[in-house]
């Protein structure tokens, strides 16, 4: 039988024949508002609950998967296959992964079931996801795909800014007093992905130097296989496209993708967030 895969729905792709792909099964990633919650879809854009963002003040929460709802795609998917390879949002982020383990336990000797710790989020994700089909989909054994995705994860990348710390703050990333004078001096802070955790980094004082830490850090990569653009708006923006065409200048045989980022990473990076996927060659990882 071939292999299966399973992830998050907050998941992104960088290509969008992904979102409903054959072998990819989505566990819900939901996202609770003061008053009500929403399931986040890869097909879900930003733009039609940015109300709700707004209307909450920034108080949303993206809730994980629960131990039962995994169990029930897990168990769905048993008339299919007997092999399944199940990648989550980074533990250190979200307690998916840990759900997914403590679900799988129960099918051990009905159904082989690998959980994998993305130390990733949405496109990362969806890179994780779509290379792990691509690979069952050719016929790859299940150790394969497995060694698939370990082997992408040390070179995958994400990187953001924002504009309104009190997202951070929400999540503990940084404290209310912080949050509050940095959103009053117009700071921009600067994330990075770092060992499954979102920490920030360097904080500048305007969108256009924001930009330039982007670029930056792209730059200390030399050969580069995948680069995407996560955006909030439903399509690029100017400022996404120029990002585009500086990195299409330094890395012209690179493809570069454009993701509309989702409901469950607004939640951390807030509502005009600009994000970068950086996969590292494999030659330049080794």
């Amino acid at each position: 039988m071939t292999t299966h895969i399973v992830t998050d729905s907050s998941v992104r792709f960088l290509d969008l024949e992904n979102n409903h792909h054959v072998l990819i099964s989505l566990v819900p990633t939901t996202v609770r508002f003061e008053d009500h919650a929403i399931e986040d879809h890869p097909d879900l854009l930003l733009g039609e609950v940015r109300s709700h963002f707004e209307a909450d003040a920034g108080k949303a929460y993206a809730d994980p998967p629960s131990v039962e709802q995994l169990a029930s795609v897990y168990s769905g998917l048993q008339d299919k296959t007997d092999e399944i390879v199940s990648i989550h949002t980074s533990a250190g982020i979200s307690a998916t992964y840990q759900n997914a383990v403590k679900a799988s336990e129960s099918f051990r000797g009905r159904c082989d079931i690998q959980v994998i710790d993305s130390t990733s989020l949405s496109a990362g994700l969806g890179m994780l996801a779509s290379r792990a089909a691509a690979a069952a989909e050719a016929g790859s054994s299940l150790e394969n795909v497995v060694r698939v995705v370990r082997g992408i994860i040390p070179r995958l990348y994400v990187v953001f800014f924002l504009d309104d710390l009190a997202y951070l703050e929400r999540h503990g990333l940084v404290s209310r007093s912080q949050a509050i004078l940095g959103n009053m001096l117009n700071i921009f802070p600067f994330l990075t992905v770092e060992h499954g955790r979102l920490i920030p980094m360097e904080k500048v004082r305007s969108r256009i130097r924001a930009q330039e830490k982007l670029i930056e850090f792209v730059m200390e990569f030399s050969d580069i296989e995948h680069l995407g653009i996560l955006h909030s708006t439903t399509e690029p923006d100017e400022e996404a496209l120029s990002v585009a065409e500086r990195l299409e200048a330094l890395y012209p045989d690179t493809p570069i993708s454009y993701v509309n980022y989702g409901p469950a990473l607004a939640t951390y990076v807030g509502l005009n967030g600009l994000g970068l996927l950086v996969l590292e060659s494999e030659e330049e990882a080794l």
